[in-house]
This record gives C-alpha cells, sequence and structure tokens, in this order.
C-alpha cells in the first residue's frame, strides 16, 4: 500500500547547476548509506517541465514520522554531513518547497503508487476534482499529487500525453537515493549501481 504520509520536498535547479548538483547528491547518498541513513528516500528529477529535483519520504502514521525524526537527531555524523551537504548545494538551487501530504485512496484508480516503484514517473500537479489514473497524495491546501510509475520513458511520455499539460515526467535517481532493501529486490539491476 502506499504510505499514508508523503513528504514531498521540491527543489529548483538554476541553468547549468546539473552536473555539480548530481555529484553532491551522489555524494550524499552514500554519505547516507556509510553513516547509517534511518529512513529510505527516493530522488527523481525533471524530465519535461522546469528542471527540478523531487524527494520523497513515505511514513505510515505521524508516530512513525516522529521515529524517524528522533533516529535522524541521534545521529550527528549523518546530520553533520547533510548539513555540509545542503550548504553545498545552495548556490545551484532555488527556494525550495515542501509539502505533507496524506495518501487519499478514495480518488486514486489504477496500480497504486509506492516509492521505489518503476523507473520513471508521471506526476500531475492539480487542484482539479477530475481525476487521472494514479495514486493521489492530497497536501493540506488541497494541492493533489498523482504519481503513476513506469519501467520505460516511452510509455511515460505516453501517459503524460493523455494525463494533459498538469503533467510531468521524471527519472528516478538510484544514485541520489537511499534505497529500502524492498525497492532493490523488486528490480536489482536498477538499484544495485548505488552501491548498497
Amino acid at each position: 500500500m502506499p504510505p499514508r504520509i508523503l513528504q514531498i520536498y521540491r527543489e529548483p535547479l538554476k541553468a547549468g547547476s546539473e552536473r555539480a548538483y548530481d555529484a553532491i547528491e551522489t555524494d550524499t547518498a552514500r554519505i547516507s548509506a556509510t553513516l547509517g541513513c534511518p529512513h529510505p528516500y527516493l530522488g527523481v528529477e525533471s524530465l519535461t517541465g522546469p528542471k527540478e529535483v523531487w524527494w520523497f519520504n513515505g511514513y505510515e502514521s505521524e508516530a512513525d514520522q516522529k521515529q524517524v525524526y528522533v533516529a535522524y537527531a541521534a545521529n550527528a555524523p549523518l546530520l553533520a554531513a547533510l548539513q555540509q551537504s545542503s550548504e553545498r548545494k545552495a548556490s545551484l538551487t532555488l527556494p525550495h518547497i515542501e509539502a505533507f501530504t496524506s495518501y487519499r485512496e478514495d480518488l486514486s484508480t489504477g496500480p497504486r503508487w509506492t516509492p521505489g516503484q518503476g523507473r520513471f514517473l508521471v506526476i500531475t500537479t492539480t487542484t482539479r476534482d477530475e481525476g487521472t489514473t494514479g495514486t493521489v497524495f492530497e497536501a493540506p491546501d488541497g494541492i493533489r499529487f498523482i504519481i503513476t510509475s513506469f519501467q520505460t520513458r516511452e510509455n511515460a511520455d505516453a501517459a503524460k500525453a493523455l494525463a494533459g499539460g498538469e503533467a510531468n515526467v521524471f527519472a528516478v535517481r538510484p544514485a541520489w537515493s537511499f534505497a529500502a532493501e524492498e525497492w532493490i529486490a523488486s528490480d536489482p539491476l536498477f538499484w544495485q549501481p548505488q552501491g548498497r
């Protein structure tokens, strides 16, 4: 099942910053694995629309979310490394956008998406009531994120064309993510290069 709470953290990239950003995030994921990151996270990069990197963290409950925060707070070396990484990339990004969204099972149609599933995502960002096929997460301000996953860019592009102008295609970036074991087991060839 999809997580009940999905944290979505969006970082718009400045033009020409992609290569430096990639190096920082690849290093951050390696450090996270080395220093015992307490929770899996997923990094994706937009292939259409504005150039952004989106980060996803899924939680089963508010208690689960608090437990993860406590685990991060208890890992001083990891926190220091993440702070350093944040400072290194500050000149490469525009102000971030963050939302804590709730899974809307009642609005979701088609196969359910969970973080780590698929090599490409189509994400529709909308406030409309009429939906498109996908797993729906809703922010407190009413913005809905409708997510579908695909194994190929071709299929993702076709789904975007059907979904309309509010949809964009994203590529999952294993080298930027801290994968859960079940993500690796579901697609070993895709996830194993990250070295975890």
